[in-house]
Order: structure tokens, then sequence, then C-alpha cells
């Protein structure tokens, strides 16, 4: 695979996640707080060096039409990583996945410390605008449980419409929670114009 280029904010830069960002994200990925709306509990350094591993080897499979790229969300002034983004349209590149080619996912996480900030945004609406302009993506679908309104507020603020409801007994990943599978198409994109 060729190495994507950094996504460059007023204060954030993501990058691709490497083998070295396994200590940032044992800190958030093991805290209950940081993983309370995600579809996982709060996982150990061992699980959490898993997925690291597996993240890793989908984005080395990753190819212009399938791809899964795992993104360290990292703090310009500092340098320290304070979050993770996720971008895919496919589980296993580069085999075709559970969405058409010009669809993908979008997921985010950031350190409990570091929210209230704006950061998850401008994060977020990097990624967003990466997709769109980088990858000729056509539609942008995330998945958010009910009660995080902060999380809601954050799509809706990018453009997204909820699309889907899903029940509390619809949930497969244990949490017992209703949620919303949000969209946001290419053509309704608010920035649009300015790319």
């Amino acid at each position: 695979m060729e190495p994507l280029p950094s996504l460059v904010t007023e204060r954030l830069e993501l990058r691709l996640l490497a083998h070295t960002d396994a200590a940032a994200l044992r800190a958030f990925r093991g805290n209950p707080d940081a993983v309370r709306y995600l579809s996982h509990h709060a996982l150990t350094a061992g699980q959490t060096d898993r997925l690291l591993a597996d993240l890793l080897a989908r984005a080395e499979r990753s190819t212009a039409e399938w791809f899964h790229y795992g993104w360290a969300v990292v703090l310009r002034s500092t340098g320290a990583v304070i979050g993770d983004g996720r971008t895919w349209n496919t589980t296993e590149p580069p085999l075709p996945g559970g969405v058409p080619a010009r669809c993908a996912n979008l997921g985010y996480l950031l350190h409990p410390d570091h929210h209230g900030k704006g950061y998850g945004l401008e994060a977020a609406g990097a990624l967003v605008r990466w997709l769109f302009t980088e990858r000729g993506t056509h539609t942008i679908y995330a998945g958010v449980y009910e009660p995080n309104t902060a999380s809601r507020r954050l799509l809706e603020s990018l453009g997204f419409t909820q699309d889907h409801y899903f029940t509390a007994s619809q949930d497969t990943y244990g949490k017992a929670l209703a949620s919303w599978r949000y969209r946001l198409d290419r053509t309704s994109w608010p920035l649009a114009g300015d790319d």
C-alpha cells in the first residue's frame, strides 16, 4: 500500500495508525467513559494491541476501491495522540464490503480529557472531506447510539441526517441501546462547493 498523506487541520493532524500508537490507544480504548457509546466495552491492553494489529493489516491490504483505514488523531501543539478515527467500506480489503464501492463508513473516538473542545468535529470533518474529495465517495454512513447526543450533534453539524433507526433489541454489540444510522450524500454536503 502506498502511504496516505496526513490530513492537517487548524489544531490536528490525522495520520494512519502505526505500531507506535499502541500506548495511546490503550489509554482511551481501555477507558470505560471513552467507549461508553462504542460497539465494544473497555478493552484490555492485549485486546487493544490486537485491534491495532488488525487495523494495520486492513490498511495494508486496502486498495483504491476497497479500504479500511485507522487514523491517529494527533494534537499538533503537543504531538499527543488524543483519539482515533476509522474510514472503511469493507471489513476485509481488497474484498468487496457490505456497502457499495462509492459509499463508506465513518467512526471516531477521543479520550474524554479532550471532549468539549471541538476536536471531534475538526477530526470528523477532515475525514468527511477526505472521503468525498480524495476517495470519490458518494455517501458516508455513521452509526451512533441514541443517548450519545454529543456525537449526534457533531454529525448533524457536518450535514448528516438520520437514515435508519435501530431499536435496543436490534443492538448486536451487547450495549442494549437504540441507535441511529446517519448518512451524508456528497450532493448535499454543506462544503461541496469548497473543494
